[in-house]
């Protein structure tokens, strides 16, 4: 199952996650090539000073320690999990078993149903709306509801699984985006500077060379250790 699979590998990538976000970003998209953006000689020296200013005593605003664009995407990904796991367990989880006797805890059958009643709350397959609320967490337990795992649930209707699905694609495409792992393709302002001066677009961010085409006359460029051929 395809959605389920996508909840899988936000479970299994979330780390990796957490690690981009805590480096700063080297890489910006679209990249610029040469041919999409000229730095000014005053944009070159701000960069050039960033650079070398390491010294964490050095007086002035400190650029971010973190990746602000994952940590986004982090936050925008665990809100819409959680949001979908908390909707989907209100309406597939069974509510714990209530069975009051009214005989006391001295009865055995009182402590028999009381005792399962305490198993059947504590239940690890049941989805906690306070406590442990996390991506990895709500991943994993959307992934065993489309996969009909067993527990205290009914099965999952068309409807609840398609939104789930939805959310699913939504979190793993944003993550592997997020990751590099992602091929996109994105216009570019200038014109083609062959005759044509057809649309150009760039194409990349999986992490292979980009490469900037042409959609008029087929010309693609790409990137070299002087700029863009």
């Amino acid at each position: 199952m395809a959605a389920a699979d996508d909840l899988d590998t936000i479970t299994e990538r979330w780390t990796a996650l957490e690690e981009a976000a805590g480096t700063r970003p080297v890489t910006t998209w679209p990249p610029a090539m040469g041919i999409t953006r000229v730095l000014d000689d005053e944009e070159r020296q701000a960069l050039a000073e960033e650079r070398a200013d390491t010294n964490p005593d050095a007086p002035g605003p400190r650029p971010a320690p973190v990746d602000v664009d994952v940590l986004d995407v982090m936050t925008t990904i665990e809100q819409g999990l959680i949001t979908t796991a908390d909707w989907l367990a209100s309406r597939v989880q069974r509510p714990v078993v209530t069975a009051a006797t009214g005989r006391g805890w001295g009865d055995e059958l009182h402590r028999q149903v009381a005792l399962l009643a305490a198993r059947d709350g504590a239940d690890p397959r049941r989805w906690r709306f306070t406590g442990q609320r996390d991506a990895p967490a709500a991943a994993e337990w959307l992934a065993l509801r489309l996969r009909a795992a067993p527990g205290p649930f009914r099965a999952l209707d068309d409807g609840e699984q398609q939104a789930v699905a939805r959310v699913a694609a939504m979190g793993a495409e944003l993550m592997r985006r997020a990751l590099g792992e992602e091929r996109r393709r994105e216009a570019v302002p200038e014109p083609c500077p062959a005759p044509c001066g057809g649309q150009l677009v760039v194409e990349g961010g999986d992490g292979a060379p980009p490469v900037v085409l042409c959609e008029d006359c087929g010309r693609a460029w790409t990137e070299t250790s002087s700029g863009a051929a």
